[in-house]
């Protein structure tokens, strides 16, 4: 909780003096975002909130170890918020991100051959895993960890896979707020970089710097329209994931919505667990945005694309 609030506020006192779009081009094929999993301490109170409050569809739950829990909110068609029961190897907060592919194996292949190493016994950085089933969900995924630690997992939505059987029966008729982008933290900034660009083949979308220089922001576009947005860790917070954005095609209805169900109202900059804040336009990426705050204090960006929203623009522009 307290490393995304603090980075949320460091975000929001930063200058910005420039910012730069780049010519998207395609990336690492085959990958876009599809799920962010949330850790928590308070599953019962959090299944009420994204279910009752924020509005998301439960598509389906299960105890991966007989002890916890896990249940899947969709988001949209195809992108989905894991809710996992906090445990000894699931600390609480957003813990890792899921990229939908066609073929994990080949997915597997490509980065082995760009000289992705395989992990070693207890090496959670830098590294590739195999290939691996996933029960009970009966997806197939990769697992891979950045230079900092961070876990995503290309994954392959099987025929026979519960995110499968979730994305054939969706019926659009509850709140869309489709995955747009996740955030990350990272320690050594050249060496992400090095990872994302080289070996993951990530474009980048745009970037922008703060007032003094010292601090860069680089979007990377993982497809058409999904991105990961990376920062440098400041005043000694963790490397990790930091926080999501949602899009929304009615940012205002859905604030009023979740208002509706019992989420109360903030000021622009507060970080409040248990709220939303008002409405404004994030610069310099031009986007129509609001924070909310889940009850563990987890930040969840609520965004409208503009015509001139930089995001916006890298997505017409994908080539």
């Amino acid at each position: 909780m307290f490393r995304s609030i603090k980075l949320a506020a460091a975000a929001a006192a930063i200058g910005i003096v420039t910012a730069q779009t780049g010519s998207a081009q395609s990336g690492s094929p085959g990958l876009r975002l599809s799920a962010v999993g949330v850790g928590t301490k308070n599953y019962k109170e959090a299944v009420n909130f994204y279910s009752k409050i924020m509005g998301f569809k439960p598509a389906f739950s299960f105890s991966p170890n007989g002890k916890t829990q896990n249940t899947y909110f969709q988001l949209s068609k195809d992108s989905f918020l894991e809710l996992q029961e906090s445990s000894a190897t699931t600390p609480p907060g957003l813990t890792h991100i899921h990229m939908l592919t066609e073929d994990v194996d080949a997915i597997t292949a490509k980065l082995r051959k760009q000289g992705l190493p395989a992990c070693a016994a207890g090496q959670k950085t830098a590294c590739i895993e195999e290939p691996k089933m996933a029960a009970p969900t009966k997806e197939k995924n990769v697992s891979i960890w950045d230079p900092s630690g961070i876990h995503f997992e290309p994954t392959e939505f099987l025929p026979e896979s519960s995110t499968r059987k979730a994305v054939n029966e969706w019926d659009g008729k509850t709140t869309e707020a489709r995955l747009l982008v996740v955030g990350i933290g990272v320690k050594d900034y050249t060496a992400s970089q090095n990872f994302y660009e080289k070996w993951m083949g990530f474009s980048v979308a745009f970037k922008f710097t703060s007032a003094d220089g010292k601090r860069t922001t680089t979007y990377y576009q993982i497809n058409k329209d999904s991105f990961i947005e990376m920062q440098p860790v400041v005043d000694g917070a963790e490397p990790g994931l930091t926080h999501v954005h949602f899009e929304t095609k009615n940012l205002d209805g859905l604030i009023a919505q979740m208002k509706k169900n019992g989420l109360a109202g903030s000021a622009r900059n507060a970080t409040t667990p248990n709220t939303v804040a008002e409405a404004g336009i994030t610069m310099p990426s031009n986007v129509k945005s609001a924070n909310v705050f889940d009850l563990a204090g987890i930040r969840l960006e609520l965004n409208e694309l503009l015509p001139e929203t930089l995001t916006k623009k890298a997505m017409d522009a994908w080539k």
